[in-house]
């Protein structure tokens, strides 16, 4: 099954409270995380993919128009932007609580998934697992 990225049509991306972002290397890895999370449950809509140019312009757009609470968010979107332009992808899924953005994060190691971060209502946290 194949997974598109988000493509830039001029819409703003919502911010990143209640989800994991996280970062993947390639194509193939991950299509093996989005495998693995349907596996788990979770369905196509539940993750949003970020690839190339488009993601670039989609997190540089986002940089542009939001107020966030901490440099927690600055800071991924910063890296975000030099992760695409390497070539790597963005993963994002909504979390219900910390744990869960663990599980997910978890889901995404053995695929060298790297560089997860929670973003709660109160606080902001670099997974490891």
């Amino acid at each position: 099954m194949t997974r598109e990225p988000m493509i830039d049509h001029g819409q703003t991306l919502t911010g990143p409270v209640g989800k994991v972002i996280g970062f993947l290397d390639g194509k193939v890895e991950f299509e093996a995380f989005a495998d693995a999370l349907q596996a788990a449950g979770y369905s196509e809509t539940d993750f949003i993919l970020l690839y190339g140019e488009d993601g670039i312009n989609l997190l540089e757009r986002m940089k542009e128009h939001r107020f966030f609470f901490s440099d927690s968010e600055d800071s991924i979107i910063q890296t975000g932007i030099r992760e695409l332009k390497r070539g790597h992808s963005i993963v994002s899924i909504e979390v219900t609580d910390r744990q869960h953005a663990v599980e997910i994060a978890s889901l995404a190691k053995p695929l060298n998934g790297h560089g997860f971060m929670y973003f709660g209502s109160w606080v902001n946290e670099r997974i490891s697992v």
